[in-house]
């Protein structure tokens, strides 16, 4: 069985004030297109399917018009859950009408799928809270899904009568999907979990939340540990981080947002993830670049005219300036600067002396040699000072390696 995994389509959102929908467009055509050539059988997006959870009439017609060109009528099932920027009631609201185009919205966590068959060829066969097996007549196993949308803390001991405060989502979650998996063992299939949610391998990941996210605290857990998914789980989809990567050593994945949505995520490759996956087997996961959207980039200019020519060496790109100078920019410069390159969003002026600026050129002379030191000195450029963690440095140093050993 063939699975399309993405997450995080933010639909409507924008980056400051700049409009991205024909963008968003583009993606969602692009992911049709996608599906045709690879034969997906079934498409799962996990979560922020909008960017609020009032999204606009134009932003819930592109999405739901996409989706129904996505499944085909019922012949491609979607599976779509809601995270922590959509409306949970919301993304359950058009569930009647869309089960019969083969699209399966799951808002509220412990929503109930009502079982139907879309065709000759493909049913939901099974469903419960939280669970739905989807049959697919050229294939003797089912797919066997386990979805958990965002759950808010204040709903989950609404609904579930939790008053234990102190107990850490963590440990509730994975009572839930050990008891989902009993169930599911009566019959083989395969398993898979889609969730909306922040996932580390351990308590020692360093790995961090999107800057412009809000972090997924909900009680007293501010992160789930790749050890609380059941290991008879082959595959989770998941959400909310942007860029695309892999939670430890099993087939944890986030799949990343199809865009980059804010310049933390500069010039990030963005990934539809395709799973080939059987029954008790470990699945094949492969990476196939997104090729729509535009590129985000942080560019850094000395002076008015090293800024004009980097602006106009990056035209198709989303830009934002620091412009390092010992005098601010005049009106009439910002004015030319802007007028130079239509996707120009943002110039961050830094006042430095002359003394610290030659201090700085002379500080990247020093290291050219060195392409950690270098990298290093980069990145403190482009991120405001912030050093790179261990887990980037390691990553650097392996290219590094690779590149010498292979020149």
């Amino acid at each position: 069985m063939r699975i399309l995994h993405t997450s995080d389509l933010h639909i409507g959102k924008k980056l400051y004030s700049s409009d991205r929908i024909e963008e968003q467009k583009a993606f969602l055509q692009e992911l049709s297109k996608v599906c045709e050539e690879e034969q997906i059988d079934i498409v799962l997006i996990a979560g922020d399917l909008f960017d609020t959870f009032n999204p606009s009439t134009a932003s819930m017609k592109l999405l739901y018009d996409s989706l129904c060109d996505i499944s085909k009528g019922g012949k491609r099932p979607v599976v779509a859950i809601a995270g922590n920027h959509d409306s949970a009631d919301r993304i359950d609201m058009p569930d009647s009408f869309s089960q019969r185009n083969g699209i399966f919205f799951v808002g509220n966590y412990g929503s109930h799928q009502e079982p139907i068959r879309l065709n000759a060829d493909i049913s939901l066969e099974k469903s419960a809270p939280n669970y739905m097996q989807f049959r697919f007549s050229k294939y003797d196993y089912p797919l066997q899904l386990i979805v958990t949308p965002f759950v808010n803390e204040q709903r989950l001991r609404e609904k579930f009568s939790i008053e234990n405060e102190e107990r850490e989502l963590r440990d509730w979650l994975q009572d839930i999907w050990h008891e989902t998996i009993s169930f599911q063992e009566r019959e083989n299939g395969i398993k898979v979990l889609m969730s909306h949610l922040f996932v580390l391998e351990n308590e020692n990941d360093e790995r961090t939340e999107p800057e412009d996210e809000n972090a997924i605290n909900i009680g007293g857990a501010s992160a789930i540990y790749s050890e609380n998914i059941p290991e008879e789980i082959q595959y989770t989809a998941l959400g909310h981080l942007h860029r695309c990567q892999k939670v430890g050593k099993r087939e944890i994945w986030y799949s990343g947002s199809p865009l980059a949505y804010s310049f933390s995520e500069d010039e990030q490759t963005k990934y539809f993830l395709i799973v080939d996956i059987e029954p008790n087997e470990k699945p094949i996961v492969r990476k196939r670049k997104i090729e729509s959207g535009m590129p985000i980039k942080n560019l850094l200019a000395y002076n008015v005219e090293e800024a004009l020519r980097v602006l106009k060496a990056n035209q198709n790109n989303w830009v934002q300036l620091r412009f390092v100078n010992n005098k601010a920019l005049s009106y009439e410069e910002t004015t030319l600067l802007h007028s130079a390159h239509s996707h120009l969003l943002q110039i961050i002026p830094e006042i430095q002396s002359t003394n610290e600026r030659n201090e700085q050129r002379s500080r990247i002379l020093e290291v050219q040699d060195n392409p950690l030191e270098l990298f290093k000195e980069f990145y403190k450029h482009t991120r405001a000072g912030q050093e790179p963690d261990d887990i980037l440095i390691e990553l650097f140093q392996e290219v590094i390696n690779y590149k010498n050993e292979t020149n």
